[in-house]
């Protein structure tokens, strides 16, 4: 293997010294944002009800716990 392709698989596999920035991600790394469920909160023609608020909370809250996961998936391979 020649030392430029040996140079690109150490990058993507983010065993070359120096920033672990441009390392590839791994589908297990972010799997949690495909299992993301359809949004449930359905659109309103006036002022929402208490039910709308708590159905786009519950979406939200699912979204960011999910983004959340990831986001720390992608921190232990920067640091590690």
């Amino acid at each position: 293997m020649q030392g430029s392709q040996i140079e690109k698989l150490e990058v993507l596999d983010g065993s070359r010294s120096g920033s672990r920035e441009r390392a590839a991600v791994r589908i297990e790394d972010v799997r949690e944002l495909l299992q993301l469920a359809q949004v449930k909160t359905k659109e309103v023609a006036a002022a929402p009800t208490q039910d709308d608020f708590n159905s786009l909370l519950k979406d939200i809250k699912e979204i960011s716990s999910r983004l959340n996961t990831v986001a720390q998936a992608l921190q232990r391979k920067l640091i590690r």
